[in-house]
């Protein structure tokens, strides 16, 4: 048997025990310091979120503006094309297709009939008399109804 030291021994296992123990000791560290890495995650994607919904809708605004600006293009086109139609057709140019290429005429004056229709038929509804009591009650619901919302709206000066 040799000679062994004892306290080169126990200086060895006590190193051993430290160093197990330091190992020990940067993992906690190492989970407190992902908290604020989780944090700046969970920040961004919801900036992300924010950011990307603002986009959306800005692009959806453009897009509407750029139909409202084409609809107002076409509205044009159409009411030129209506007045030119309009402007084309020409009671002349009518009757004298309608004689040479239709072999109309003109209808004689013992072919022509008047009729008079009197008035007397006619009733008139005024709104004194439409209104009854089952519009009253809907008018009278309907201020209720203001009145009640209107004591609940926060108005901002």
């Amino acid at each position: 048997m040799g000679y062994s030291n004892l306290a080169y021994k126990n200086w060895v296992e006590e190193e051993e025990i430290g160093v197990a123990e330091a190992k020990v000791q940067p993992q906690k560290k190492s989970v407190k310091n992902f908290r604020p890495i989780i944090y700046v995650l969970i920040l961004s994607v919801a900036a992300y979120y924010m950011i990307s919904k603002s986009v959306v809708l800005y692009e959806t605004k453009q897009e509407i503006k750029q139909k409202q600006a084409e609809l107002t293009e076409l509205e044009t086109y159409t009411s030129q094309r209506t007045f030119e139609l309009e402007q084309s057709v020409d009671l002349a140019t009518v009757e004298e297709i309608a004689t040479t290429k239709l072999n109309m005429q003109r209808p004689e004056s013992y072919q022509i009939e008047y009729v008079s229709m009197n008035r007397d038929d006619v009733t008139e509804v005024t709104a004194g008399e439409v209104e009854g009591v089952k519009s009253k009650v809907n008018k009278a619901a309907e201020s209720f109804k203001r009145n009640i919302v209107g004591i609940f709206t926060i108005r901002g000066k």
